[in-house]
């Protein structure tokens, strides 16, 4: 047999292991993985490489469509492609998908816009809980719902979260809830508010630490309490990190997501950088960021998207003179591989605990798997090659995100994506895309009926 494509030389990674294997793709999916040299139309020479399956980030705004100053679909995949991300499940704030019609036509919106295959999640409002279901049949991936008024996006609170949840755990949706209490965050304000306080010190005052715990112990016995599948999105310090690790030792269905963010910055960069470092929940203290290390290498912290919530640098700007008038959300989705490779090499946690992290748990949460996540016989061909010895320089002029910077502009990093295949097809190749929006599918939920 002759394959399309060879991927040959390198060392595939696992979640369990390193082995020296070739790949042998057809038709966009992994056909053979042996060490044998076969025969093939196209051959990739990864020798000194190591071969990954491809980040699959549940968590990304695009913008698209809405406000295309600061990202839409074509950008953010063109990032997502060139920083080894294959899979993006994406929801927007700013136009959410609330209802059937509009995921409909945002779905055919999206169409021959997206470079890496992508899911969509939607938003619920607390009297939009009587449609979530018929939602979850048109294929969202999951639900998105807030604990405290944000970004537009009113809060749901208990009352209505158990009712949520209830409907949820009946036809076993997915939901990805942001966990900061409204009555803390809201009397954190006023207070603050009332001293006249402009700086940038009141993020970490407002949007506070025990705001995010009290949201995230109430959000985490509904769900055990109901059975729903829930993620505890973007987690800031441990604390919440015990509180989502009792209720799964106690049954619930939890999953405890983090970002590059809260293990690389700190409360000092937000006093030093302002609204060029604002993103709610806030980072927390170098300390705190210290021991999310620790927590990162066992399995308290099941899987790490970017948060992917982008600004331009003009309208964080916004904020340098009222720190409330900035815009919340740091750009990520293209450098949150080449954060977690580095951190591989600085001693952090091991190539397979990445893997792990970034494709093979986010697969199988998102009933991907076995098609996305791994590099196995059948699997599509979603591939990254990664030099792990190469050392470059993170900067603004190289993110192709249309907010055009990253919080990470001069930090230097030693591990990083040289080629990104989705299903066999070359995307981005040396920081540069390779191929034409439209390369990427949709990718329908789990609860979706063709019938419905």
């Amino acid at each position: 047999m002759r394959y399309d494509l060879a991927i040959e030389g390198g060392t595939l990674v696992s979640g369990t292991g390193l082995e020296n294997q070739n790949l042998y793709i057809q038709e966009g999916v992994v056909a053979n993985v042996t060490t044998d040299r076969l025969e093939a139309r196209q051959h990739c020479d990864a020798s000194g490489l190591w071969v990954l399956p491809g980040m699959i980030d549940g968590h990304v705004h695009f913008q698209d469509p809405g406000d295309s100053s600061r990202e839409d679909f074509v950008s953010g995949s063109s990032a997502a492609a060139v920083g080894g991300v294959t899979t993006v499940i994406e929801h927007t704030h700013s136009h959410p998908v609330r209802n059937t019609r509009f995921f409909q036509e945002k779905i055919a919106h999206l169409e021959n816009r997206s470079l890496v295959d992508f899911g969509l999640g939607g938003h619920v409002w607390p009297e939009d809980i009587p449609q979530v279901e018929e939602l979850w049949r048109a294929g969202l991936q999951f639900f998105k719902v807030f604990t405290c008024n944000t970004h537009g996006v009113p809060a749901i609170l208990a009352g209505r979260m158990l009712q949520l949840f209830q409907s949820l755990a009946s036809f076993d949706a997915l939901c990805l809830v942001h966990c900061e209490d409204e009555f803390i965050t809201a009397d954190n304000e006023a207070s603050l508010r009332k001293l006249g306080r402009k700086d940038y010190g009141i993020l970490s005052q407002w949007r506070s630490q025990e705001a995010e715990q009290v949201a995230a112990n109430t959000v985490v016995l509904l769900a055990r309490l109901t059975g729903a599948k829930t993620i505890i999105a973007h987690i800031s310090h441990p604390e919440v990190l015990d509180i989502v690790a009792r209720g799964r030792q106690e049954g619930g269905r939890l999953w405890a997501e983090s970002c590059p963010h809260y293990f690389y910055l700190s409360e000092e960069d937000i006093l030093k950088h302002g609204p060029y470092r604002k993103c709610t929940p806030p980072v927390r203290s170098k300390a705190q960021a210290e021991e999310l290390w620790q927590r990162l290498a066992g399995n308290e912290i099941t899987h790490i998207s970017s948060d992917h919530a982008p600004s331009t640098l003009a309208q964080k700007a916004e904020g340098e003179e009222d720190m409330w008038e900035g815009h919340f959300g740091l750009p990520g989705v293209q450098t949150t591989l080449s954060m977690l490779l580095n951190a591989v090499n600085a001693g952090r946690c091991s190539l397979e605990r990445v893997v792990q992290l970034v494709a093979e748990t986010p697969a199988q949460l998102y009933r991907l798997w076995p098609k996305k996540g791994n590099l196995q016989p059948g699997a599509d061909a979603d591939i990254v090659l990664v030099d792990m010895k190469g050392k470059q320089t993170l900067s603004n002029d190289s993110m192709l995100s249309r907010s055009g910077w990253t919080p990470y502009d001069g930090v230097k990093v030693q591990g990083f994506p040289v080629a990104t295949y989705v299903r066999g097809q070359l995307v981005a190749s040396e920081g540069k895309v390779v191929a034409k929006p439209g390369t990427g599918r949709f990718l329908p939920g789990p609860g979706f009926d063709e019938k419905g």
